[in-house]
């Protein structure tokens, strides 16, 4: 399994005197893979991943991308490499789906420089790709929560990164939204694609995603497959609920598990 992102005893906390969000943290991402981090709200997961997008600064420890220093990236080529949706994104405009997924296309414009025809193309496919081209005209804040987060993913389509970070990309969204998503994101890393995506929802994260890590406490506690890191105990230890794992055709299914009433 080759290493897309390798972290090394990574620190951080946001201010001096402030508590440490992430602490000793290592960790392998694979490349090609749909990669996802899971653990309870305040956990780090967030952090983790503007980390990886080269936005915050380790305090301390090391991480390379594709082999090389994160720090001898340029902002432009982490830009045309890396594109991140975030679990919230205001719209300062009342951008059309298209005008959005279009700014996708900036780490490759100068100042001042007009999209051309190739830009423009782009952009159609990768509304296309997201399945969202009918909603081309529509003002985006018009538009259903699940269909702005398939326009976020758009806008990255188009940016031409070859790894997506998405931080909760289904929360908040209904049962048939979490599955276009999930299944678009699978065929992103079908055509070699690496994604990386945080969740607090175990069954998510199961449907959609090859490798899992979860967190604790600012610290990875397990990762491999889903046999090896979706049990009882770990969703247990991390969630501090009681939680149980069964089979269902083969794959892990996570249920609350009720106790003693």
């Amino acid at each position: 399994m080759s290493s897309l992102f390798s972290l090394e005893g990574i620190e951080f906390r946001y201010d001096t005197g402030e508590p440490i969000v992430l602490e000793g943290l290592s960790l392998q991402i694979p490349a090609g893979k749909v990669t996802a981090i899971l653990g309870p709200n305040g956990t780090g997961k967030t952090t983790l991943l503007h980390i990886m997008l080269g936005v915050l600064k380790p305090d301390r420890g090391k991480i390379t991308l594709s082999g090389k220093p994160h720090q001898a990236y340029s902002r432009q080529e982490l830009s045309r490499l890396i594109g991140l949706v975030p679990q919230f994104e205001s719209t300062p405009f009342n951008f059309t789906v298209y005008e959005y997924a279009l700014l996708g296309g900036s780490p490759y414009l100068s100042p001042f420089q007009m999209p051309g025809k190739e830009d423009l193309e782009i952009v159609e496919r990768a509304l296309e790709t997201a399945g969202i081209s009918h909603l081309a005209k529509k003002p985006v804040m018009e538009i259903s929560g699940g269909e702005r987060q398939l326009v976020q993913i758009a806008r990255v389509l188009a940016q031409r990164t070859s790894i997506l970070l998405l931080d909760e990309p289904t929360a908040h969204l209904d049962l048939e939204n979490q599955s276009r998503i999930l299944k678009l994101l699978k065929k992103m890393s079908d055509r070699g694609e690496s994604v990386v995506m945080t969740t607090h929802d175990p069954n998510a994260a199961i449907f959609g995603a090859d490798y899992f890590v979860l967190m604790k406490g600012g610290s990875i506690t397990a990762c491999g497959s889903a046999n090896e890191v979706i049990t009882s105990q770990n969703l247990s230890r991390i969630y501090r609920v009681p939680i149980r794992v069964e089979k269902n055709k083969g794959y892990p299914m996570v249920v609350m598990d009720k106790g003693e009433a």
